[in-house]
Parts: C-alpha cells; sequence; structure tokens
C-alpha cells in the first residue's frame, strides 16, 4: 500500500514542478532583457555609420525613469524601452518593431506594451505608413487594449510579436 501511493505523490510532485514554471519562466525572461539592456553597451565607436554590431543604440538615463536598447534583426529594428513606475504610474517594457531603413511608403511599425511585467501584453497597435512619399502619414490599422478588451481578435498576433522580441532579446542584445 505504501509504495503506489509514494509513486503517486512523486507523479504528483514531478507534474507540478514540469506545470508550474510555464509562467514564471515568461515572466523571468522578461526580467532577464530589462537587466540585459542596462548592461549592455553601446557599440564602438559611436558614430561609426558602417558598424556590424547587432546592438544598433542604447540610451540610460541617469535619473533611472527609461533605459532604451535598439538592436538589428534581418531587415526590422527591434527597440525595447524598459519605463520604471513613478507615482501611480506602472513598471513597463515597451517592445518596438520597424523597419530598418527608415520611414517608408506601405511600412508596417509595430508596439506592444507589458505594463506589469508578467509577460502578458496589455496594449499594441499597427500604423502603416501611406502616401504620398514626399508627405507620409501614419494611419493606426490595428489596436489592442486587453484592459478593455478593444481589438481582442488582434491578442494572439500582438502576444507573438511580444514573445519574439523577447526572444530576439534574449540572443542577440549585446551583440
Amino acid at each position: 500500500m505504501l509504495q503506489p501511493v509514494r509513486l503517486l505523490v512523486l507523479a504528483g510532485l514531478l507534474l507540478a514542478v514540469v506545470s508550474a514554471p510555464a509562467n514564471a519562466a515568461e515572466r523571468e525572461q522578461v526580467r532577464i532583457v530589462i537587466n540585459l539592456m542596462a548592461a549592455v553597451k553601446m557599440p564602438f565607436p559611436e558614430n561609426l555609420p558602417r558598424n556590424r554590431a547587432k546592438t544598433q543604440r542604447v540610451w540610460l538615463e541617469y535619473n533611472g525613469m527609461a533605459t532604451v536598447a535598439c538592436l538589428r534583426h534581418e531587415d526590422r529594428r527591434w527597440c525595447y524601452e524598459h519605463i520604471a513606475p513613478v507615482g501611480a504610474r506602472a513598471e513597463m517594457l515597451r517592445i518596438r518593431n520597424e523597419p530598418a531603413g527608415g520611414i517608408q511608403v506601405d511600412q508596417l511599425y509595430h508596439y506592444v506594451d507589458d505594463f506589469d511585467l508578467d509577460g502578458m501584453i496589455d496594449v499594441g497597435s499597427t500604423t502603416r505608413i501611406e502616401g504620398p512619399r514626399q508627405a507620409p502619414v501614419g494611419v493606426v490599422i490595428q489596436f489592442f487594449h486587453r484592459a478593455t478588451n478593444r481589438g481582442d481578435k488582434f491578442r494572439a498576433e500582438y502576444q507573438k510579436l511580444y514573445d519574439d522580441g523577447i526572444q530576439i532579446a534574449l540572443k542577440y542584445l549585446g551583440e
């Protein structure tokens, strides 16, 4: 009788260990990206236009309000903004994804915000640049806000963008 109970307890513990870190790992990865942003250095020399470093720029505000790091991956630029909590404002991580070549007609610009650093996005937006080429205009074509369920059909798309951004930062930030 003792042996089956022992096996049942062991199986329950194993199941708890396997299922528990799923959410914690996401939260931990977000915190790792924030710490990595604060630790990486700018490519040197800063004004060299033909620098091959993946990390393009890092801004550290000395008053602790924000840290920004941008890196180039394939033909897109990923920028990560960690905004510290001040007063009633929540701590947040914003990830922007934009074309590496700058503002061009028919390009898409995305951003997602995670207000409580739990690995779930709270706000997401996509802007398309429309012509004419001489005077481009930005038009918001999708918007998601978790608290009000606005744009809920875009939730999975923005969550994937956030998850991809976290993985890219973990792999390439600082190179």
